[in-house]
């Protein structure tokens, strides 16, 4: 590894691949850094490696696409450039109300999102199936300590027809699922303060008042790094961020066995 030091708006280059970092600012102990690279350049934070593989897609394949690919790719564009619009309309609330953090960390999850689909659309998507009916009137516990990531997420479940309550951390879920509410799935982040995804999952696990409550774990980590497989006794599904938000609600549907409106 080699180690280098540089000072606000010092850059470190990377000739061959055309990619430039520089060092924007610093703040304690966090460090924002501006990445310059070409589309063919994957940039993805530490956190979620496996992006590259499950994001990039196939090249593309010689001849015409048929019309079952076309109308694929073009379901994956409209529902990232949604996730997009909602992600903008956040961002003015929190421009308006004059919190500079918070959009800055917007725009960084916004630009990730929009790099990602950027390299999808080289190749085709291995597999989405059609979009299914909401799940009206199913109530789901966000637990995410990522303000923007939580807000972001509640629009698009409650768009999906769910009630959707919030908490910031392991510890404000496990207080809520001991109040007089209870919902119908928990949709869980990871990595937390306090009380973390996996502490989170073994607490509601062993209380009995709690059996049957459904589990979806929605993280930027692989379920090894935790030890956390989906199965009896642990999480019901794995769902991998950034998150599509119809993929999310299908897979919802299946978690809780939602029927068709008729």
């Amino acid at each position: 590894m080699l180690v280098l030091s540089r000072r606000l708006n010092e850059k470190l280059l990377f000739p061959d691949i055309g990619t430039a970092v520089q060092v924007l600012s610093v703040k304690g102990s966090t460090v924002r850094l501006g990445i310059e690279a070409p589309p063919e350049v994957t940039v993805l934070r530490e956190e979620i490696p496996h992006l590259r593989t499950e994001w990039a897609g196939a090249a593309p394949a010689s001849g015409p696409a048929n019309q079952n690919s076309r109308d694929l790719l073009a379901r994956l564009v409209d529902s990232r450039l949604r996730v997009a619009g909602s992600g903008l309309d956040l961002l003015r609330e929190h421009l308006e109300a004059g919190r500079a953090e918070d959009a800055l960390g917007l725009v960084g999850r916004l630009a990730e999102d929009l790099r990602l689909l950027q390299r999808r659309l080289v190749g085709e998507p291995a597999h989405a199936p059609p979009p299914s009916p909401p799940c009206k009137g199913r109530k789901a516990l966000l637990v995410e300590d990522n303000a923007n990531e939580r807000e972001l997420l509640a629009r698009f479940l409650r768009l999906g027809g769910f009630e959707v309550d919030t908490a910031g951390d392991g510890a404000d879920a496990l207080d809520y699922l001991r109040g007089p509410s209870r919902p119908d799935v928990v949709l869980l982040d990871m990595g937390m303060p306090r009380c973390d995804g996996p502490t989170t999952v073994r607490e509601i696990r062993r209380d009995e008042e709690l059996a049957g409550l459904k589990i979806v774990a929605v993280s930027g980590h692989l379920p090894e790094e935790y030890d956390l497989r989906p199965g009896p006794g642990s999480v019901d599904r794995w769902f991998s961020k950034p998150v599509d938000p119809e993929a999310l609600i299908r897979d919802l549907q299946r978690v809780l066995g939602c029927s068709s409106p008729s």
